[in-house]
């Protein structure tokens, strides 16, 4: 599969909104998000700890994909502006993916 591939397959489990079905899917075994959504970055490291993240995130924040804006991918990353429907409305996310294997091992994001 390639990155571009894994992308839209990436947005389709999103919209299936079951957090533990794309965690699996998606993020290595050792994978670890770094968020910027709050005063002080937020580091998870581990399916568990993504999965929560993941669940929280559908359940109270995500209602849906809108568009991509800016899109780059390279043999090991995926980097991306978007637009999603938030519980308060439109917002913008930034989000840099460095894969190995096939699955996200690096996830850093940003939503304002």
């Amino acid at each position: 599969m390639t990155n571009q591939e894994f992308y839209e397959n990436h947005l389709k489990l999103l919209a299936e909104n079951d957090a533990d079905k794309l965690v699996d899917h998606d993020y290595h075994d050792e994978a670890q998000m770094v968020l910027h959504v709050a005063d002080e970055p937020i580091v998870l490291t581990g399916k568990e700890a993504l999965k929560k993240q993941f669940r929280d995130y559908l359940a109270y924040i995500y209602k849906g994909f809108v568009s991509t804006e800016k899109l780059a991918i390279t043999d090991d990353s995926i980097f991306l502006e978007a637009t999603i429907d938030t519980a308060n409305g439109h917002s913008k996310v930034y989000d840099a993916l460095y894969m190995k294997d096939g699955k996200i091992f690096r996830h850093y994001s940003g939503l304002k």
